[in-house]
């Protein structure tokens, strides 16, 4: 039933759907502190404004590992991608956690963002 649910679920996506590669170079020593804040609260923020986190990981080699976050989110559409980044940077919450966990230092040195779409031939996400 699980794979049944994930192929309607795929097709309802549409032809728009992108997905965002997000690749954060963080500072040093603040890898535990920014996943803290994802787990806690910033996905909660995402699902808020209307993006949907596929997948989070972390490097677990160097030079990356500790102090690399990459996760891709799925979107509507490009244009829906622009809404929900505009409605998540102007959020209340938001600024005030960001404000708050970073009052050490800021998170992220350089952080990348790739929008791709599925080839035909790719399995569903």
């Amino acid at each position: 039933m699980l794979p049944m649910m994930m192929d309607q679920s795929a097709e309802a996506q549409g032809g728009d759907t992108v997905y965002e590669l997000r690749i954060y170079h963080l500072n040093e020593g603040k890898q535990d502190l920014i996943l803290e804040r994802f787990r806690s609260k910033e996905t909660k923020i995402f699902a808020r404004v209307g993006m949907h986190g596929v997948a989070y990981w972390v490097p677990t080699e160097e030079p990356l590992a500790g102090r690399t976050l990459i996760y891709l989110l799925r979107h509507q559409s490009r244009e829906a991608a622009k809404e929900s980044w505009a409605k998540f940077s102007a959020d209340p919450e938001w600024i005030a956690l960001k404000k708050e966990s970073e009052k050490d230092g800021d998170f992220v040195n350089k952080h990348e963002s790739t929008f791709m779409k599925l080839t035909d031939f790719s399995p569903k996400v």
